[in-house]
């Protein structure tokens, strides 16, 4: 019997078994096929979990040939893991080496390794506790010396749960930095930098997918998307689970000509667009997409959604918001800015406004740096109708977001300061 796959009586007799996955050796796999694909998960999955942790003997195996591996000047990936266990005689242990391939390529993506290593790390506390309870039930007749033990026995489960605990860290730590390493490092100047994450909303029909558009073309072209000001150019990624591409084609052409005359090159070569039915980023398939996705655009802006056409939940309870929060986490690490489109909530004000905060939890509301709302102004400077940019939540940072928009002569949105 396989050990990713558990089989299940089928319905019919004479039909085939269905696979069912593991999801606890799923996330074992996924723990040793990140580390031998990425340094960071190495460095990260090393702080979360140790040998003992794995609930598979040949992962046990398999691990501490990696941690072995990671005190050398030795490249750690599947070709020095095996010439690793060939060397001590583990390789057979190891399941071999198909065995040690499958797992590079079992893992969705290895951002989210130590995801998956505080599954496994979960796992292992859950199953000392439970062998805590079976040994008390044994030492049953001696209860004083069963307490002990088991008082003992949780001790250490709870030294093994702080595994790569850090130490505590002066603010003199922290001051202590060279400060140039604290400058901004700008993707767009005054407005993004990367690891940013905004959300943007807007009611329906005013215009969130055109101002997030021209963002995306003029900044692939080398132009400030407000300030219509030279920048250096950068590579962007489209991910638009709404409109199609003829609809993108429809919208984009004439900005992306405009764009090529003013920019400093052409963005057509350098702003990748996915147009895609409805996804659910929770899932591995859908988000390894998406990082292939990053591999091969190489891009420092992504831009995304509407969230909630790219998600199975609701998004109303953390619980729902969670794991959204995490896949779209190990995007960010990508070290990228991250617009993401969002629907505004139905709710009005005592004035009667709309509300611009998002549908979905507190968790998810909390969660980007940014929180910006579009809303077309009730009161007009003459005939040319206004809208403006409003915070839903607190900036974590300054950045030069216009106040106020208008639909303008040369380019969809321009500044009404």
């Amino acid at each position: 019997m396989s050990d990713y796959i558990d089989e299940q009586p089928p319905e019919d007799p004479y039909g085939e078994s269905v696979p069912v996955i593991d999801q606890a050796v799923f996330a074992e796999q996924s723990v040793l096929g990140g580390m031998m694909l990425s340094a960071k998960a190495l460095k990260e999955c090393l702080e979360l979990v140790d040998a003992a942790s794995f609930n598979l003997p040949k992962h046990e195996v398999i691990f501490a040939a990696i941690r072995t591996l990671s005190g050398t000047d030795a490249p750690v990936d599947v070709v020095s893991v095996t010439d690793e266990l060939l060397r001590t005689g583990l390789l057979h242990q190891a399941g071999g080496v198909d065995y040690l391939h499958a797992l590079t390529s079992i893992v969705p993506t290895a951002a989210n390794a130590g995801y998956y290593a505080g599954i496994v790390a979960d796992a292992a506390i859950g199953r000392g506790v439970i062998d805590v309870g079976k040994r008390l039930q044994q030492d049953a007749v001696e209860p004083g010396v069963a307490i002990a033990r088991a008082v003992e026995d949780l001790r250490k489960l709870q030294d093994q749960a702080a595994t790569g605990a850090k130490s505590v860290r002066w603010l003199r730590e922290v001051l202590d930095v060279p400060e140039d390493e604290d400058a901004y490092d700008w993707v767009i100047p005054g407005l993004l930098e990367r690891q940013d994450r905004l959300m943007l909303s807007a009611a329906e029909g005013v215009g969130k997918s055109t101002f997030l558009r021209q963002i995306a073309i003029l900044s692939a072209a080398g132009i400030h998307p407000f300030q219509f000001t030279p920048i250096e150019p950068v590579n962007v990624l489209v991910i638009d689970a709404e409109n199609s591409e003829r609809q993108w084609r429809r919208a984009a052409r004439s900005l992306t000509e405009r764009s090529q005359m003013f920019g400093a090159r052409d963005p057509r070569s350098f702003l990748a667009v996915h147009c895609v039915p409805v996804m659910d980023i929770t899932k591995p398939h859908d988000l390894a997409q998406i990082h292939r996705w990053i591999d091969e655009a190489r891009p420092d802006v992504l831009l995304l959604g509407p969230l909630y056409r790219m998600t199975s939940g609701s998004l109303n309870k953390e619980e729902d918001a969670k794991p959204v929060l995490n896949a779209l986490d190990s995007i960010r690490e990508r070290d990228l800015a991250m617009l993401i489109e969002v629907h505004a909530g139905l709710e009005r004000d005592s004035a009667g406004e709309r509300g611009l905060r998002p549908r979905g939890s507190s968790t998810l509301l909390g969660w980007p740096e940014f929180g910006l709302g579009l809303r077309r102004d009730k009161v007009q400077e003459g005939r040319v109708g206004t809208f403006s940019m409003v915070r839903w939540r607190g900036d974590r940072d300054r950045r030069e977001w216009p106040r106020r928009l208008i639909h303008g002569q040369q380019w969809p949105w321009e500044p009404s300061y």
